[in-house]
């Protein structure tokens, strides 16, 4: 059986659900996967009371393995142009088109609709830091965890 869980396409959708929240700032590919990561481990960064993807101790580990499915998650988003790049001064940055727009609206699952919710918590909370800044919050969220 082919992987669905963390797989391209499974990203792919969060993606796009993200970028539909984040209209307002240049979302480089380490924000997206931060904001994906805060999003879905909602509960140790005190936006939710849930974590997405359930209370998994390894967690925090996968967030080295998220760039590279979230490069080619973008990739895809932007070749089917439901999101489009562009170069600016700090690296790519990615946006959500109308079509692309038009299709995440069309997500009314309790799954994207909790997850839209905890984007806009993360992007609420995290916006004016840079992304060093919120990777080492969720560095210290790691190693707290794993003190447990």
């Amino acid at each position: 059986m082919a992987k669905l869980f963390n797989s391209t396409f499974e990203v792919s959708l969060r993606a796009l659900l993200l970028l539909s929240q984040t209209t307002d700032v240049n979302m480089t590919i380490d924000r997206l996967v931060a904001y994906d990561f805060i999003s879905l481990y909602s509960r140790h960064f005190d936006l939710a009371d849930i974590n997405l993807h359930g209370d998994n101790e390894y967690g925090f580990s996968e967030l080295s393995t998220r760039r590279t499915v979230m490069q080619a998650a973008l990739k895809e988003l932007v070749l089917d142009g439901l999101a489009k790049a562009t170069r600016r001064k700090d690296g790519f940055c990615y946006e959500i088109t109308d079509v692309g727009a038009a299709f995440s609206q069309k997500q009314t699952t309790d799954y994207a609709n909790t997850y839209r919710r905890l984007a806009r918590a993360a992007h609420k909370k995290f916006k004016t830091m840079t992304e060093v800044e919120i990777m080492t919050v969720i560095s210290q969220k790691a190693t707290h965890a794993l003190r447990r």
